[in-house]
């Protein structure tokens, strides 16, 4: 047997064994992912729906009233949902910058050597793990004008109290809630990657010359940025999603200038009752949050993808 008769058998055998691997594969994911198309897949196909009805709890059979893209456009005529938008939008880009930069930060620090390291380490994930219900009742007792915390330790060092949730310092007050509670997050993955950074190469850096600052920006910087995606692609979904510490600390006011999509979706649903129009809120959200986290995610595979080839 030659050469060149043996080589294509070997590789018509590595096909078979491939296809016949996959196709186990397959098998046995398909239970799981029936179940799962059955769980997920029948309520957003009822959900899409309802969008394009009139249904409204205080109108009996209006279930049934198809009305087509009419909820779609009356919301995307309206001043209120854009004004919603344009909140979510501030809240999601201001918090998320400020727990890139502070994450980087303590993660930095948090990976030098010092005594009590790990009490810390610990000490900074409780923010991350209490209920955001909690988080933003316990916020509310700090941020209350009269008797919080806050403008009790400014009054004491003499100065005058803040309205922590009037109209013009609401919105900072609930990003101030969320970097508090968020920051851990980008600490823990940031931390991870400095972890993995390969000691060897820091340590040539430093024997060619580089001082800190460079090795920080040419070595360690370009080796996080991975993990600055994935938290931030995490977190981007995670804080236009945010409802409960939001509705609990504010009620998505005064006014409407805490008021996020989420908060303006179940206002529709739970105070005018219209479950058309909020199901048609709910398909928005989804291609909003969509548009702005796919590209990151898009871009952190294709990374990835270049780096293992």
């Amino acid at each position: 047997m030659t050469i060149s008769q043996t080589v294509p058998r070997d590789g018509i055998a590595v096909r078979r064994h491939r296809r016949i691997r996959i196709s186990t594969v397959v098998w046995f994911t398909l239970p799981a992912a029936a179940i799962m198309a059955l769980v997920l897949g029948v309520p957003l196909v009822y959900s899409f729906y309802y969008s394009l009805t009139g249904w409204s709890l205080v109108i009996p059979g209006s279930d049934q009233d198809f009305i087509g893209l009419l909820n779609y456009t009356d919301i995307l005529r309206s001043t209120e949902f854009w004004a919603s938008i344009r909140v979510t939008l501030i809240y999601a880009v201001v918090a998320v910058s400020l727990e890139c930069a502070l994450g980087i930060l303590f993660a930095v620090l948090l990976n030098l050597e010092f005594f009590g390291r790990g009490l810390f380490r610990s000490l900074m994930l409780i923010p991350m793990v209490i209920t955001p219900a909690v988080v933003g009742i316990f916020w509310k007792l700090l941020y209350e004008q009269d008797s919080g915390v806050f403008n009790y330790l400014l009054g004491t060092l003499g100065f005058e109290p803040v309205p922590w949730l009037s109209l013009t310092v609401a919105l900072a007050s609930v990003i101030i809630m969320d970097v508090w509670q968020s920051t851990p997050f980008f600490t823990l993955i940031i931390l991870a990657g400095l972890q993995s950074l390969d000691r060897d190469t820091v340590s040539a850096a430093q024997a060619d010359g580089a001082n800190a600052l460079q090795v920080f920006r040419y070595l360690t910087l370009p080796h996080l940025v991975p993990y600055i995606m994935i938290a931030a692609a995490f977190r981007i979904i995670g804080v236009m999603a945010d409802f409960d510490k939001i509705f609990l600390l504010t009620l998505g006011g005064p006014g409407n200038v805490t008021t996020t999509l989420s908060v303006y979706a179940y206002n529709t649903g739970f105070k005018v009752f219209d479950i058309g129009r909020t199901t048609a809120i709910s398909w928005i959200y989804v291609v909003f949050v969509l548009a702005i986290s796919a590209p990151l995610i898009w871009r952190l595979f294709r990374g990835a993808s270049v780096n293992r080839h």
